[in-house]
């Protein structure tokens, strides 16, 4: 690529990336803000949702206000660069979606909670972005993939429940994989069902291994969708 191809596509992407890094400082409070006001209203003591990020009692760490707006300018610039013609209708949901998990992510991180304020919307905008034609499936497709997600997977759960007493996949994140299904489809979610399995389970003998976890905090599953979920709207799988 010569000099002024690589000006092309910084002047075509530089608002991305702006809008991504700006949109990203406001995800760092807001991670804290929906679950400490969804505890709030149900009156649940802030104290019992406590992930490997210490939950909403620690303060938000520095380094986080730096690789989050850098992670989602990143995202934002993928979109922008990967969309097809009219490039910003293209790559608005994208991008939307990208900060909508590192969201999702973020809170996940700190207390193990995936709200539904934040996950229902999701779906519905996928429903929405595949009725638009937007997504790579059309709104009956869609719809019956979250359906089929939240009935195989949720039998599966009540079943493992049901035989070891244990929880074996949590609501939210039940509910998090159905609207990807909205967006994704079937196939594209048991991609991330696979290797978000894989991803949890090294990440949290690693964590154990090296930075420990405290008596209280539980692993959330989340941030492993989030990443799955990214690598294959990313066009990485």
């Amino acid at each position: 690529m010569n000099l002024n191809s690589m000006l092309r596509v910084f002047w075509a992407l530089w608002p991305w990336c702006l809008a991504g890094a700006l949109i990203g400082l406001w995800l760092v409070p807001l991670a804290r803000i929906i679950p400490r006001t969804v505890l709030q209203r149900a009156r649940s003591p802030l104290h019992e949702w406590q992930g490997p990020g210490g939950g909403l009692g620690q303060p938000v760490p520095p380094a986080r206000r730096i690789w989050v707006p850098l992670l989602n300018a990143g995202l934002w610039a993928y979109a922008a660069a990967t969309a097809t013609q009219p490039a910003f209708w293209a790559a608005l949901p994208e991008a939307g979606l990208a900060s909508t998990l590192v969201l999702l992510a973020l809170i996940d991180w700190d207390t193990t909670m995936l709200p539904d304020w934040v996950v229902l919307p999701l779906g519905v905008a996928g429903l929405l972005g595949s009725y638009a034609g937007l997504t790579p499936n059309g709104l009956p497709v869609s719809a019956a993939s979250a359906a089929v997600v939240l009935v195989l997977l949720g039998g599966l759960a009540w079943a493992f429940r049901l035989i070891k007493g244990a929880r074996g996949i949590g609501g939210g994140d039940l509910k998090l994989l159905a609207a990807l299904a909205a967006w994704f489809g079937l196939f594209g979610v048991l991609y991330v069902v696979l290797w978000s399995s894989v991803v949890t389970v090294a990440w949290y003998v690693a964590w154990r291994r090296f930075k420990g976890l405290g008596i209280e905090a539980e692993w959330p599953f989340g941030p492993a969708i989030v990443a799955a979920a990214l690598a294959w709207s990313l066009g990485v799988a």
